[in-house]
């Protein structure tokens, strides 16, 4: 593998960056080797180090002509895998630069961020950072190919995406639903409190908050089998998930559950939108619809 830097001086966002590195290696193998593409760039060393407060780190020269990356040895290895992509983000995005000479000193909750307001610019780079990451382990170009060979959503799908590609199922499910041609939506609780959702921008608004307690008619608080067991897909009412607000009713959410250790959750939802529902109508109408015999 080769990967000339040069290539990728006049790019400057995550995508723009990532296209021009798979351009530069058309036979990209899968799962992404990483930690190969940043020492290609001139990241002259990946050491993981004990901590407690950061899940990783960049420390840079000024004109980030070299630099090293710094990893959570606790971490399992996919989230490692998102670590180095994450800082590999800070060095090649040329708008990046730490707020002091210690470097990027990156946290768990940076590497989960997917907002920020306008006025802060620490957290857009945290952002822009997690957008490299995903797009560099998880590419469009094979990424949606291979959920267009699996067909429809499903958690399972979910799982073998993670496998194949060596990610996260958080970080895998976080690109499915940003990716998938469904309304989608992913929430991860633990003991039965919400503390991260990713929500693809055409599914609905969702009535529950961080930090507050899954829906008790949910499928997600009834479900309590064994670690590894993904649940059949229920039919909801959509106010279980949804909001009521302005007085219309939220369409039907199908919801699935994948049960993980120590008491944590992944849920998928899919909601049937207007589309879907006038489509429904329209061929319902259509086969009611009496028809003549032309003279």
């Amino acid at each position: 593998m080769r990967v000339d830097r040069m290539e990728l001086a006049d790019c400057g966002s995550p995508d723009a960056i990532v296209s021009a590195i798979l351009k530069q290696v058309p036979d990209m193998p899968i799962p992404i080797p990483v930690e190969e593409i940043a020492r290609q760039v001139d990241i002259i060393d990946i050491r993981e180090f004990e901590t407690d407060g950061f899940e990783g780190g960049l420390i840079a020269f000024v004109d980030k002509s070299q630099g090293t990356i710094l990893v959570n040895q606790r971490s399992p290895r996919q989230r490692r895998r998102f670590t180095v992509g994450h800082e590999l983000g800070h060095f090649l995005i040329p708008t990046h630069k730490p707020k002091d000479e210690q470097g990027f000193r990156c946290s768990t909750a940076d590497m989960n961020r997917g907002s920020f307001k306008p006025t802060d610019r620490a957290a857009q780079m945290e952002v822009e950072a997690n957008q490299f990451a995903a797009s560099l382990l998880m590419p469009h170009v094979f990424f949606r190919k291979d959920m267009a060979r699996l067909r429809g959503a499903d958690i399972e799908h979910v799982v073998q995406l993670a496998k194949r590609y060596d990610t996260s199922k958080e970080a895998t499910v976080r690109r499915y639903v940003e990716s998938h041609e469904e309304a989608c939506a992913a929430i991860v609780s633990k003991a039965g409190t919400i503390i991260r959702m990713y929500r693809a921008s055409s599914f609905p608004f969702i009535e529950a908050g961080y930090g507050q307690p899954v829906p008790a008619e949910s499928l997600t608080a009834r479900f309590n089998p064994s670690e590894g067991t993904i649940s059949e897909w229920s039919e909801l009412d959509g106010s279980v998930w949804l909001s009521t607000r302005y007085g219309q009713r939220p369409p039907v959410v199908y919801e699935q559950v994948l049960a993980q250790s120590s008491g944590f959750r992944l849920t998928l939802l899919t909601a049937e939108t207007s589309t879907e529902a006038d489509e429904e109508e329209d061929e319902l109408a259509t086969s009611w619809t009496p028809r003549f015999h032309k003279r």
